[in-house]
């Protein structure tokens, strides 16, 4: 009985934290949303200041460009994580993906230059089931990991659509990852469904298993352009 209530313990801790990471996040993407790329960084520092007590913060500067890049994880122990170097050590974490928990992050990077913000991102990261790791044409990926950010301009050597010209999504490697980036001469409308993250693969019981459930705008555009 003392076992059972152990294990009943430490599946609400772990189910509590990932709904706290979903309500981190739900606030994380509103602020990122409110900076103004091309505008004043004025509440930078009161956003990176709260969020920095919340996950970790890394920040570069060189020359007048500085780089915040804030991270915040849920992990599970690493015995129940599952591991691609020991595949017969992953029946526990085979158990545990039925169990409605899961690794998990939100992040979010802005960059400025001479006190002016010229690019900002969010990034929602959930682990996929071990028996999914290796679906994708047999390669190795271990969540669905999203990103999709505002940038001045796109860098030089990206390729554009014509057929829209102002956005632009990619896979990070491979088949792992989805990247969306878009400009500021992008329509209002469309850059709210570029950046209209979804929390719930977060704290669903059953799992996410695609790109699309966490950012579905995304995962058209990606779509479109294959």
């Amino acid at each position: 009985m003392a076992f059972l209530c152990l294990l009943a313990f430490g599946w609400l801790y772990e189910e509590t934290a990932q709904w706290l990471l979903r309500w981190h996040g739900q606030q994380l993407l509103g602020q990122i949303n409110s900076l103004q790329v091309g505008g004043k960084p004025s509440n930078l520092g009161t956003l990176i200041g709260a969020w920095s007590k919340r996950g970790t913060l890394e920040k570069s500067c060189s020359g007048e460009t500085c780089d915040y890049f804030i991270i915040s994880r849920h992990l599970l122990p690493s015995p129940v994580r599952g591991d691609p170097e020991q595949p017969h050590k992953n029946w526990i974490a085979g158990l545990i993906d039925h169990t409605g928990l899961r690794n998990s992050a939100i992040g979010a990077r802005v960059q400025t230059e001479n006190g002016v913000i010229i690019q900002k991102s969010f990034i929602e990261d959930v682990g996929l089931p071990v028996r999914d790791w290796y679906l994708r044409s047999g390669a190795f990926v271990p969540d669905l990991a999203v990103s999709s950010g505002e940038n001045t301009e796109f860098p030089d050597y990206r390729h554009i659509n014509p057929e829209h010209p102002f956005r632009y999504a990619r896979r990070v490697k491979g088949e792992y990852g989805l990247g969306v980036t878009f400009t500021s001469n992008e329509s209002a409308p469309e850059k709210e469904k570029l950046m209209n993250f979804r929390f719930s693969c977060i704290t669903n019981f059953l799992p996410c298993r695609n790109e699309s459930e966490i950012l579905a705008e995304g995962a058209r555009l990606l779509e479109s352009q294959q």
